[in-house]
């Protein structure tokens, strides 16, 4: 069985209250702050959902790649058949026959939300609607999308359409993290197209709150959804809502679920990148310590009327013996134990942070090796600070 050495550092003098969670109308929601990977909001996320238009994410998710693979180019064009002309729902208003170039398409499909848009990308890429759906299942489950299933390329109602909230943000986060060229296309407000001006259907983008993505859908069956992404200074939160009855609620809930996750929580940073944290005991160094920094910035997120203490720790699942070079990672992590974000929260939040070497320290000399054991250390490890 392995051993841990476990020791507390210190007791930061922060107090932290349980906020309020937010009460949400929608069938299914999911809020994460991105900047710590907290859940603020969590509601039904992994059950399948009717996803309607927001399953357009996956949709550009494909064109995003074969354009970053080199098979396609945004100046290339695809005819636009007669099936995509006569598709019904919203539409770019292409004109069967016609040639348009992908760039266009794309802010067809971001903007004005065009089925018939897709449906030309879709026949573009893999021949038939049906062929490019298939390939969307295949590289949904490559990238984590456990709870979604393409019928087509739209959204377009079908009983084996589907995807969670939880796959709609994973998806929505890697489209921003992988594709950050192509990402700013979703903050455009307007786009126009054979002299038809359409507006975005984002309703943050028209807020001022510092939206800049993603999709929105309805259809008879799902209700009305909103997959976001919202950025103030340093915080970014991306959520999903679903199932809301119509465009106005859809549009309060949305800014609701905004305002609440930036204003009842503050981002905290006890540690900035490469920071040291301490000196832990090394055995057979030259000499007896090594400090101890953050491999990342070590930051989590309070309520913002703080009360409640914050306690801080160091585990080491095995001694560090030397010779030791900065930046080798440490076999341990430091452990921030604080309150539940929310009311809903019942046990103290644990976050684990991985550590490492924070100097170079080289193996000591005969004596240091003579003078120094395993024993010693793990006895120095605990009483030191006192912990078990």
């Amino acid at each position: 069985m392995a051993k841990f050495f476990i020791f507390t550092t210190f007791v930061i003098c922060v107090w932290s209250t349980i906020a309020l969670g937010f009460s949400t109308t929608a069938k299914t929601a999911l809020v994460i702050d991105n900047t710590t990977g907290e859940v603020l909001l969590s509601k039904d996320i992994d059950r399948p959902i009717p996803p309607a238009s927001m399953s357009k994410l996956m949709t550009l998710w494909m064109v995003f790649e074969s354009l970053e693979e080199g098979k396609i180019e945004l100046d290339d064009t695809f005819r636009v058949s007669k099936k995509a002309w006569k598709k019904g729902g919203s539409k770019m208003f292409l004109r069967e026959g016609e040639y348009v170039t992908i760039k266009n398409l794309i802010k067809g499909v971001i903007i004005q939300s065009g089925n018939d848009a897709c449906i030309v990308l879709a026949e573009g890429i893999a021949g038939t609607e049906a062929n490019f759906a298939e390939l969307m299942n295949l590289r949904a489950k490559e990238i984590g999308l456990r709870s979604s299933n393409f019928t087509n390329s739209t959204g377009w109602p079908d009983p084996q359409h589907k995807m969670s909230s939880k796959d709609l943000v994973t998806l929505a986060n890697k489209i921003r993290e992988e594709y950050p060229s192509y990402y700013r296309i979703f903050d455009d407000l307007e786009f126009t197209w054979d002299k038809i001006s359409q507006k975005n259907r984002n309703p943050l983008l028209f807020m001022n709150l510092g939206a800049d993505g993603l999709k929105t859908g309805y259809t008879e069956e799902a209700g009305y959804g909103l997959i976001a992404s919202v950025k103030q200074n340093k915080r970014r939160v991306t959520f999903v809502i679903t199932g809301l009855n119509s465009v106005e609620q859809r549009a309060r809930e949305a800014k609701g679920i905004t305002t609440w996750a930036f204003k009842k929580f503050k981002l905290k940073t006890y540690f900035k990148k490469n920071a040291i944290i301490l000196e832990a005991p090394v055995w057979r160094g030259k000499k007896e310590r090594v400090k101890i920094s953050a491999t990342n910035d070590i930051q989590t997120l309070l309520a913002s009327d703080a009360k409640e203490g914050t306690q801080i720790q160091i585990v080491l699942k095995e001694p560090l013996v030397a010779p030791l070079k900065k930046g080798q990672k440490i076999n341990g992590h430091l452990v921030i134990k604080t309150t539940p974000l929310t009311e809903a929260g019942v046990e103290k939040r644990q976050l684990i942070f991985p550590i490492e070497v924070g100097e170079d320290l080289e193996r000591g000399g005969l004596a240091n090796k003579l003078s120094t054991n395993l024993d010693t250390l793990k006895s120095k490890l605990f009483s030191l600070l006192g912990s078990k």
